[in-house]
């Protein structure tokens, strides 16, 4: 049993770290790929042929637009603020689940907010989706999400099997997710 500020062996940090940003997405999901929810990134786009619109495939290629620029975002941010911070702790002796949780909900929030700047989104729905207090709160909760998974898998011991499998899921989810909206892009050209 995992407690929160216990000293933890952290047996597999380069796992969890590869793995984290893809898991970091999940609470993104239905938010923003379910057609009923304000936050539907077909909504969002405003224009009524954008892809994400299409009927039945629309919340597929919307959810792998999420899936795809969240982990991106999750394994830069991870890069930049994560890695630093959690070796610097590690090595310190300071390292515990709490501290874990904290560091990467900050980090989400960071990154909600590095996209908002960064981005500078045209579309108006975006624009106020990224300016209003949703931005940060989404950030902080992909970050717990990421940090609890990130907590979870680096405290577990892989085969060689699982291994494998956590280092090759996010590339081929990534992979997968850029091909069908390059695909889906092309469609919308050609129509």
């Amino acid at each position: 049993m995992m407690t929160l500020m216990e000293e933890h062996s952290w047996l597999n940090d380069k796992p969890a770290f590869w793995l984290s940003p893809l898991l970091s997405t999940i609470p993104l999901i239905p938010f923003f790929s379910l057609p009923w929810s304000p936050l539907y990134l077909g909504k969002l786009m405003g224009d009524p042929t954008h892809p994400f619109l299409w009927p039945h495939l629309g919340p597929w290629l919307a959810a792998m637009a999420v899936i795809f620029d969240g982990t991106l975002l999750g394994c830069f941010v991870a890069l930049l603020m994560a890695v630093p911070v959690y070796f610097l702790f590690k090595t310190t002796g300071r390292l515990s689940v709490m501290r874990v949780l904290i560091l990467f909900s900050l980090a989400g929030v960071l990154a909600s907010q590095f996209v908002h700047v960064a981005q500078g989104f045209r579309q108006p729905g975006l624009r106020e989706f990224a300016n209003s207090w949703l931005s940060p709160l989404f950030g902080c909760i992909c970050g717990l999400v990421s940090g609890a998974s990130f907590a979870i898998s680096a405290n577990r011991r892989f085969s060689l099997a699982g291994k494998a499998l956590v280092y090759s899921l996010p590339v081929a989810v990534l992979v997968i997710c850029d091909s069908t909206l390059v695909w889906s892009a092309r469609v919308r050209r050609i129509h």
